[in-house]
């Protein structure tokens, strides 16, 4: 399971922004009571579907039962997804456990789940920038070339306080401007005429140029080779874990969208709380193989995941074969050479 961290504060404040003030708990970037209570919600219906997995159900309130050396949890270093997976594990395990059942995954380290995480200066650069404004997607919403698009980013740098120089910016500029909304706060008179026709519409292209980016496929090759080689270790019986948790960030999950090729197949912007699983079955259909099936679960409450159409792999879709038909996209050389200037 890789999923989203819940409902938080905003990442950032802008100069001019009426809610600077604003007493965030725990703190911008923080995680709220909300989406402590989300991530909860999510483990407890996780646990319902994979029960079948620990020896006896996740119904149990006793952890006497439950042999949490066939869990692996990786999380990253941001507070926020490890506050995330803890309410997860509180729902999923219902009971106590250890609190070294987390693995953090060192920042200066981490070269599959925060971003940025290990450095990887020879693309993090162009990726924290944004696509350029001259970027064809964005002349979809408005050419920022054009007298309306120049006025337009006049007008946001004239209401925010901040140079526009990166259409990085706008993104996070509607994020918290959402996150305000969200919580109930009055926008400023200002968005009226923005947030609607052009933030939101512009913020999901800078978006989907992130998840998009080489840099991003670095990552998600990384992050399938670790889920992938952690699969086999169980099948060959050299590993015990069959239940993977990965507590990451939206962009994380939209990196494997774009990597699994199933972006269009499901609600691209990953909701708090959402999960991309990889699961393996038994099926007598299959000889000395499992199906393997990928499943969105749209929202931390969702009950009904889709079932995602795995490219050129029809259901069912044989684990051996989803590795063959990935194999070509892996990034075989190793993260520090790929990312040296």
């Amino acid at each position: 399971m890789l999923f989203r961290h819940g409902d938080r504060a905003p990442v950032l404040t802008y100069p001019m922004d009426p809610h600077r003030e604003y007493p965030w708990p725990g703190g911008y970037e923080a995680l709220s009571q909300r989406g402590a209570d989300q991530l909860y919600t999510s483990g407890f219906i996780k646990s319902t579907r994979y029960s079948s997995l620990f020896p006896s159900n996740c119904d149990s309130k006793s952890t006497n039962t439950i042999d949490l050396d066939q869990m692996l949890v990786l999380s990253s270093s941001v507070e926020r997804c490890v506050d995330s997976v803890t309410n997860f594990l509180n729902g999923f395990i219902r009971g106590e456990w250890p609190s070294s059942l987390i693995n953090v995954i060192p920042p200066d380290r981490d070269e599959m789940l925060a971003v940025p995480g290990k450095s990887c200066p020879k693309y993090e650069n162009s990726v924290i920038a944004g696509p350029p404004f001259d970027d064809p997607e964005f002349k979809k919403v408005i050419d920022f070339e054009s007298p309306e698009g120049k006025e337009f980013l006049a007008y946001v740098e004239e209401n925010t306080g901040i140079p526009v120089f990166w259409s990085s910016i706008l993104l996070f500029l509607e994020d918290t401007l959402s996150v305000e909304k969200d919580n109930n706060l009055e926008l400023p008179a200002w968005t009226e005429r923005v947030y609607e026709p052009y933030l939101k519409p512009l913020s999901l292209i800078v978006f989907d140029g992130f998840a998009s980016s080489y840099y991003m496929k670095i990552r998600s090759s990384i992050l399938f080779k670790d889920m992938s080689n952690k699969f086999d270790n169980l099948i060959a019986g050299s590993a015990d874990q069959n239940i993977l948790l990965y507590s990451a960030h939206d962009i994380t999950v939209a990196g494997m969208l774009h990597f699994f090729g199933i972006r269009n197949q499901i609600p691209f912007m990953p909701a708090y709380g959402s999960s991309l699983n990889l699961e393996l079955h038994e099926n007598s259909e299959i000889e000395n193989d499992y199906e393997v099936k990928l499943l969105y679960f749209a929202s931390y409450d969702d009950e009904n995941p889709i079932e995602v159409n795995i490219p050129n792999c029809p259901a069912p879709c044989p684990y051996k074969q989803l590795k063959a038909n990935i194999k070509p996209n892996l990034i075989e050389d190793d993260y520090d050479s790929l990312c040296s200037q």
